[in-house]
């Protein structure tokens, strides 16, 4: 499985994290909330970057988006 950088926007903001898929596609059939990035943000540091890829979340768990939620730098 691939780590997929995805952002989930709130309305006042937006929460980013990585989830595991085999493919970007799965990620947005399984979560259609979240936006699928193929590159991490500008202001996105390489720490964050490893850090929340270090707490990605499989695409498989019933509570993969509350978990993304939790996950946030």
């Amino acid at each position: 499985m691939q780590s997929h950088l995805v952002s989930f926007e709130y309305g006042i903001g937006a929460v980013w994290g990585y989830v595991k898929a085999p493919s970007a596609g799965a990620v947005e059939a399984q979560i259609p909330e979240v936006d699928v990035a193929t590159e991490p943000p500008a202001w996105m540091t390489e720490a964050e970057v490893r850090s929340l890829k270090h707490q990605a979340i499989d695409v498989n768990r019933a509570d993969v988006l509350d978990q993304l939620i939790r996950t946030e730098c």
